[in-house]
């Protein structure tokens, strides 16, 4: 995403600042940066198009970039936005395909993002203990019960207050994921669940499982997932 955009008032269009513009046709090249010549020629014809119009310069707010694509994967719809310093703008950016330039475009409404579902890395923690084997001598049944018990223990949070139940979060693959791991009173309780299903010694696997597992990045963690909507301020309703 661009740092600053040139915005014109007149028209309500937008388009990336990729230079110092000041005169029309005069640019100054920011320090080690270098823009394609497209770029560069896109913001020509731009600034000659609303030669005559009042433009200013909007600063773009990272903090609330929201797309369901990572951040490393150009094609993709994406929403963030920007200040003049005394309004705040909503842009669009769309890029279609590889081969094709980015679009942005001023929408009305106002971000709003939601925790909607809190799940549990099921298949890679089936593989995971069907990696360790030998080390982890369990049944496909009582795995099965084992993660019956996380899922169930997970059902009981709220995704609205789940960063309370969390020793520690962190970001996903997207702005729309992210992860959390479990304080040890809900471990407690997922070997509660299990203790009906399994002998003492079983029990000890699934401790010491959870022991060596469950330090945040690994796969125990939860998946968050998150929605973002666009809602008038006016309406205060989804767009």
């Amino acid at each position: 995403m661009v740092e600053k955009l040139i915005r014109c008032t007149q028209c309500n269009k937008v388009i990336p600042r990729y230079d110092s513009w000041g005169d029309f046709g005069a640019t100054t090249a920011l320090p080690g940066v270098e823009w394609a010549s497209d770029d560069l020629d896109k913001q020509k014809e731009f600034l000659e198009s609303h030669r005559h119009h009042t433009l200013e310069e909007l600063f773009v707010d990272r903090e609330t970039y929201v797309s369901d694509r990572p951040a490393f994967e150009p094609c993709k719809v994406a929403y963030v936005e920007a200040s003049n310093g005394k309004e705040r703008f909503l842009i669009k950016r769309i890029k279609e395909g590889y081969d094709r330039p980015a679009f942005y475009e001023i929408i009305p409404g106002k971000i709003r993002v939601a925790d909607v579902s809190l799940e549990i890395q099921e298949e890679e923690l089936r593989q995971q203990i069907t990696w360790l084997n030998g080390s982890f001598p369990l049944t496909a049944e009582k795995v099965g019960k084992f993660i019956e018990a996380f899922r169930d223990e997970v059902k009981e949070l709220s995704p609205e207050n789940w960063r309370e139940e969390m020793e520690m979060t962190s970001p996903g693959e997207s702005s729309l994921l992210s992860y959390g791991s479990f304080r040890e009173s809900h471990w407690e309780k997922v070997l509660h669940r299990c203790e009906g299903n399994f002998k003492d010694s079983e029990l000890k696997l699934i401790t010491r499982f959870i022991q060596e597992h469950r330090q945040p990045g690994n796969i125990l963690d939860l998946k968050v997932r998150k929605r973002v909507s666009i809602f008038s301020p006016a309406a205060e309703r989804p767009a």
